[in-house]
């Protein structure tokens, strides 16, 4: 009898330690199996692409982070239900809260078991609103490209007659001398010289800005400019007034920033509808020794958001304007190695300064710039 209970309690132990041995198994799987569903979860839950799985019976299983953020939902209240509540087809996800978006959207079946058998269905959606707007944004910058291509051509063919009118604007102008019609003839050559002046900022938006530089006189740059517009201003009621205290010789290109001062010029024109005065003075700075033409007028002046955006392509106060001449001056500027600077309040008029490097500076740069 007591051999029977000593076999018993052998058995019994040895019982034991194979449970023993078997929960110890188990234990270590599970903390496996509870690693790689952490794993898997944070893998899920660090893509930026919505997961959504329902089983065989269509109920959801499973919903990662970003499908949560995507479609404006808790996962907590849609776990074990069968709808996600929203609208979802090849491009489109419509949720029943939020923005719609378009969408990168995949639907396949997963399949488990020895036997390979279906045991749901995995439903994936990527948000790619962000590029269909770059895709639109390309096609519409293509298009663009290719009316600014055709526009460049035939603002090349008007230039052309636009410069034979100027010309004999000007013969008829001086054949004129003397008469009442000569102010029509000047009229008609500061119109032209206008749309020419337009078609130049166009033609200079389009393509990179290299000077020619030459050794010239600053002074008689500004007043050969100014004196071009000088008698049809005066028509106008605006006058003109150059001050210089010296001779000032830069390295420049005379039609750049012939074209700089025009633009600046207009814009004085059209801040004074009333007419005014413009002041023009062409000084050394005492600070940086560089050469400074200032133009101050006593028109309307600018207010704080209108001066911010002044050199901005495209941006005019205008309703007809181009929006290119100030920033067409600022490119013409930085181009020259030079800086512009604008001082102006509602009211109290604008100052435009332009201060270009002296001679010596001016000399060291001019290789890259020709």
């Amino acid at each position: 009898m007591s051999k029977a209970i000593e076999s018993i309690n052998s058995v019994s132990s040895t019982l034991m330690q194979y449970y023993q041995t078997l929960e110890d198994k188990v234990k270590v799987l599970t903390e496996e199996v509870d690693q790689k569903k952490q794993l898997l979860d944070s893998i899920l839950d660090s893509i930026d692409v919505g997961v959504v799985f329902f089983d065989s019976d269509g109920v959801i299983r499973l919903i990662n982070e970003s499908a949560e953020t995507l479609l404006g939902i808790d996962s907590g209240t849609l776990i074990g239900g069968t709808s996600l509540h929203a609208e979802i087809n090849d491009e489109m996800v419509i949720p029943e809260k939020g923005q719609p978006f378009n969408a990168l959207v995949s639907s396949s079946q997963v399949k488990g078991g020895s036997d390979g058998k279906p045991i749901g269905r995995v439903l994936i959606f990527k948000d790619i609103t962000r590029l269909k707007k770059l895709e639109a944004e390309n096609e519409r910058n293509r298009r663009l490209s290719a009316m600014g291509e055709l526009v460049m051509k035939i603002a090349h063919e008007i230039r052309n007659p636009l410069g034979s009118m100027e010309l004999f604007a000007n013969l008829l102008a001086n054949d004129l001398k003397g008469t009442e019609q000569v102010d029509y003839a000047r009229r008609i050559s500061n119109s032209v010289r206008s749309l020419v002046n337009t078609l130049d900022n166009m033609l200079r938006f389009s393509g990179e800005i290299r000077p020619k530089m030459e050794y010239l006189c600053i002074n008689d740059v500004v007043r050969d400019t100014f004196d071009e517009f000088r008698e049809i201003l005066m028509a106008g009621g605006i006058g003109i007034d150059i001050i210089d205290s010296d001779q000032f010789r830069l390295y420049l290109d005379r039609g750049l920033i012939s074209q700089a001062l025009i633009n600046i010029l207009l814009n004085s024109v059209h801040a004074m509808p009333e007419g005014g005065n413009i002041r023009v003075v062409i000084a050394r700075d005492k600070n940086s020794d560089a050469i400074r033409i200032s133009i101050r007028d006593n028109g309307t002046g600018m207010d704080e958001d209108t001066r911010a955006r002044l050199f901005e392509p495209f941006f005019s106060t205008k309703d007809r304007g181009t929006g290119l001449g100030m920033s067409i001056t600022l490119a013409i500027v930085n181009a020259h190695r030079g800086h512009i600077e604008v001082d102006s309040f509602p009211g109290r008029g604008t100052e435009f300064i332009i201060s270009l490097p002296p001679e010596k500076r001016a000399d060291m740069r001019t290789n890259g710039g020709t």
